[in-house]
Formats: structure tokens, C-alpha cells, sequence
């Protein structure tokens, strides 16, 4: 792991404390138990070893469909749960190592992989001394709406993932950045934060979208299975779906409902006409969008508030991009516009 994403995922959760987090610096293991009691459920947190006291920094912070949740702990630690409420939990361990006992095997969270499970299920973590956690809950109510707009179809079995996610390579690569950009985002100022609904909600969406498409599951041979063509009126209903609801947080699994198709058959036919995916396509809305509200500005426009309104929470990525569809900066289009209504004296 880079150490811009383990300090986004580590250190930096602590920067900035907004409305929707809770945070426990203390050296009261009571105090602790109580409060991850109520922010994480009944687990039992033993402290293993003599060799330091005790000392433990928390935070949790709830988004929609996602729970995120930090902790450090100073002495090596032993947590003991089961539990009845039905959440997907991923941990990653960007400092050290953390033991994971599940009921048919053991997996070892480390910078390179997490471990993931359903939270029904009667769990050890063991972690060493100055450990730090990283863990995100996920609805699997949620998981199981976009499985259904993906296959086009009920689900009627659980998904059961894979227990190992590499953050090597592949799908569990873009799981862990994709975490780090939630976590890096939540270091910005708050009142730029709340602006960014949008793309907050777009990237917890876009993350469930991926976890589904590209981590090892139950229902993955579905999800990947053979991409048939669909009908250019098909197309075209997303098409305009998108133009209509670009301000919306869509997922992959929204559009193919709206194109009465499966994902796979969607991405494949809208590639073979249109040259990009649907979610491909649906950025370059939303920049034409904010390309569109600098053009025809106000005094009062700014190029941050345009770019988060549209979902963009990245403004470095976001100035790159606009530049590369453009050939101008937005700051350059704003400048322009603003001196079309202001013109100097």
C-alpha cells in the first residue's frame, strides 16, 4: 500500500470531525468497550500481554449505504464477537497485522489483503501491539438491490464472498484506493464535504458496484457470464435516462434496469455503439455540465462548487480532465466567462 493511501486510511481519518462522526481518544478500557458497544455492536475487547498500557483511539463515521470505522489500539487486543445483524465487514489492517478467526478458516488482514465476512457469523480478530484497524461495513441490503439491477432478477440466496480481498491487483486494487479516496475526502474542509453530496453518494455506489463485479462470490459466474446484444432503442433509453438524472447518484445496476438488461449486456452493446461504458458516459455529462455552468457564470461561481455539484470530489483529477476534453483549465473558462460580464476598465 502507497503511503498517501495508508495515511488517507490511518492517520488522516483524525484531521477533520464533522456532524455524522464519533471519536474516543482514552485510556479507560471500559470507557472504550462502551463505546464501541454502541457504535460497533456487543464484541468483547480483551487486552492480551502486560508489555503496554492501555490506549486506543476511535472513530466511526456513517454514510448511507457504508459504516467507517478506525481504531488504534496501543496494547495487542482480542475481540470476540457474535453477532445477529446481517453487515459485510472489511478489514484492513495499513499498519501491522490482524489475526481474523472465522468459523471454517483463518485469514490474516495485512496492508496487502483484508479479510471479509458476513457480520453474522461468530468472529476472533487478534491484533499486535500499536495495530492500527480500518474497517467499512456494508448494507447487504444494498449488495443485494444492485445484484438484482445487475442479473436483472431476485435474489434469493445470500452472497457469500470470498474471505481474502488482495489489494495487490485486480478488482481488490481499486477496493482499496476507492476506500482511501472515501477516507481522503473525509480530511477536506466540512463545508466543501456537505457540498459533495453527490459524489460521496456516487463513489459508495460506484464502490458496491465494483465489490459485486470484481471480488470472488456466490453469484460471480452470473454476474460475468456471456454479453449478448441488445436493442438500440435500449441504448437509447439510457442514453436519456442519463441526460435527464445525470445529478443523480446512479449505479451500473440502475441503468441496466432502465435498459430492461442484464449490466454485462449493457456495458457491451453501449461500448459497440457509443465507444464508452454507461458509467463512461455518464461522466462525461456531468463534465459537460460543469463545463456548462463556468461558460454561462454568475459572479458567484466558483470552479470547486461546480465540480463538487457534479460529483467530482478530486479537483486535481477533475482540472486534468476537464483540460484533456477541453484543451482550457476550468479556471481559464471561468476567467473568460467572468470577464465577458466584468469586463476591465
Amino acid at each position: 500500500m502507497r503511503h498517501a493511501e495508508q495515511d488517507a486510511l490511518a492517520g488522516g481519518f483524525f484531521r477533520r470531525i464533522g456532524p455524522s462522526d464519533t471519536q474516543l481518544v482514552s485510556s479507560d478500557l471500559d470507557e472504550a468497550s462502551v463505546f464501541l458497544e454502541q457504535e460497533a455492536g456487543p464484541p468483547k475487547y480483551e487486552p492480551q500481554g502486560r508489555t503496554k498500557p492501555f490506549f486506543t483511539r476511535l472513530q466511526f463515521r456513517k454514510l448511507r449505504d457504508l459504516a467507517l470505522g478506525f481504531g488504534w489500539f496501543a496494547p495487542a487486543m482480542l475481540t470476540s464477537a457474535t453477532l445477529t445483524i446481517p453487515y459485510y465487514t472489511l478489514i484492513i489492517s495499513p499498519y501491522g497485522s490482524s489475526m481474523c478467526r472465522l468459523p471454517r478458516r483463518i485469514v490474516v488482514a495485512l496492508p496487502s489483503r483484508g479479510a471479509f465476512w458476513l457480520g453474522i457469523q461468530p468472529v476472533e480478530v487478534r491484533t499486535k501491539d500499536n495495530c492500527h484497524i480500518f474497517g467499512t461495513r456494508f448494507s447487504p441490503g444494498a449488495f443485494q438491490l444492485e445484484l438484482s439491477h445487475l442479473l436483472g432478477r431476485d435474489i434469493v440466496r445470500p452472497i457469500e464472498f470470498h474471505p481474502i480481498v488482495n489489494f495487490e491487483h485486480g478488482a481488490g486494487r481499486i477496493v482499496k484506493r476507492t476506500l482511501a479516496r472515501i477516507f481522503e475526502q473525509a480530511r477536506q474542509d466540512h463545508s466543501e464535504f456537505a457540498m459533495s453530496g453527490l459524489g460521496m453518494r456516487q463513489v459508495e455506489r460506484s464502490l458496491i458496484t465494483l465489490v459485486l463485479e470484481g471480488l470472488s462470490h456466490n453469484y460471480s459466474k452470473i454476474v460475468n457470464g456471456p454479453e449478448r446484444k441488445i436493442a438500440p432503442w435500449q441504448v437509447r433509453a439510457v442514453e436519456e435516462f442519463i441526460l435527464e438524472n445525470a445529478g443523480q447518484p446512479l449505479s451500473l445496476g440502475d441503468l441496466a434496469v432502465i435498459g430492461g438488461v442484464s449490466a454485462r449486456s449493457l456495458q457491451y452493446t453501449f461500448r459497440r455503439h457509443r465507444g464508452c461504458s454507461p458509467m463512461e458516459f455518464l461522466w462525461r455529462i456531468r463534465l459537460e455540465r460543469v463545463r456548462n455552468e463556468l461558460v454561462h457564470a454568475t459572479p458567484g461561481t466558483t470552479v470547486t462548487y461546480g465540480a463538487m455539484r457534479w460529483g467530482f470530489l478530486h479537483l486535481g483529477r477533475f482540472a486534468a480532465e476537464y483540460r484533456a476534453t477541453f484543451n482550457e483549465s476550468p479556471s481559464e473558462t471561468l476567467r473568460r466567462s467572468l470577464g465577458r460580464i466584468c469586463p476591465r476598465r
